[in-house]
Formats: C-alpha cells, structure tokens, sequence
C-alpha cells in the first residue's frame, strides 16, 4: 500500500515539477508575442494537467478504499507505515510548494496574456478609427464618390 501511495505521489510530484517548466516556457512565448508557440504550450499543459487530476482521483480512490474516514491527503502519512511516513510527508509538501509556484506563475501568464490582448485591442481600435472616413456621406452605396449637395447654393452649373 505505501509503495503504491508513493509512486502515486512522486509521479505528482514529477508531474508539477514540469508544469513549472511549461509555465517558464509559456511566459516566454507570450514575451516574444509568438501565438502559435503560445496555443502549442497550453495544448501542452491542459494535458498534464488533465493527468495529474488522473493520478489524483486514482489516489484519492485506493485511500477511500483503505479507509474512507480519512479527512484529508495532508493525512495520508498517518495510513503509512512507520518506514514510509517522513518520504510521504516530504513528497506532499513537495507537491504543495510547488503547486503554489505554479498558481503564482499560473496567474502571472494570465495577466500577461490579458494585458497583451487589451493591448492589440486598442491598437485595432486605433487603426480602425483613423481608417473609417470622419463623413459618412463619403462615398455613395455604389463604391463611387459621393458629392454632397451644397446647402446654401443658388446656382449649379459651369461658366
């Protein structure tokens, strides 16, 4: 049992340590503004994170198993034997001090993301305001130029 729950846990452990990486990696591609390199990463992370939620309900599964009244993971070393005890305590706070470096670096890709987007936005917006002509009697439905009448004229002609 304690062989399983921390081959469990060092595969999680594993599994954060290249979440980190992916993130670090993310990060730069979002500085260099390359979107391809960006979607390709996230792809990426939604996978591994897709597999530790994998590793974690099959852990959470094999304790309910083993004792159902158990409060929580932080706990599990309790369910331990004696020799295994302190490398399940060490691999959960692992996982626990890494999980928090992922939010924070989680959180920062966001925000650089999100600042990015307003950024492009408004230069679209910019660009879009200095190209759509200030008249919009411009141009007439046909594509031609659309002379506007005069208001105050008596005469229309040549000489």
């Amino acid at each position: 049992m304690s062989r399983y729950v921390l081959q469990n846990l060092h595969r999680q452990k594993q599994a954060i340590f290249l979440l980190s990486h992916l993130l670090d990696e993310e990060f730069q591609h979002l500085g260099k503004g390359d979107p391809q390199s960006v979607a390709t990463v996230e792809f990426s992370i939604q996978e591994l994170l897709r597999q530790i939620a994998v590793e974690r309900q099959e852990l959470k599964r094999h304790v309910m198993d083993l004792d159902p009244s158990l409060p929580a993971i932080r706990d599990l070393p309790l369910l331990m034997e004696e020799s295994c005890r302190d490398e399940g305590r060490d691999l959960l706070r692992e996982i626990d001090h890494q999980e928090q470096i992922c939010g924070r670096k989680a959180a920062q890709n966001a925000v650089t993301a999100q600042g990015l987007m307003d950024q492009n936005q408004a230069l679209l917006d910019y660009l879009a305001s200095q190209i759509i002509p200030k008249d919009a009697h411009t141009y007439s439905r046909h594509g031609k130029w659309h002379h506007s009448e005069g208001t105050g004229t008596l005469l229309h002609g040549r000489l």
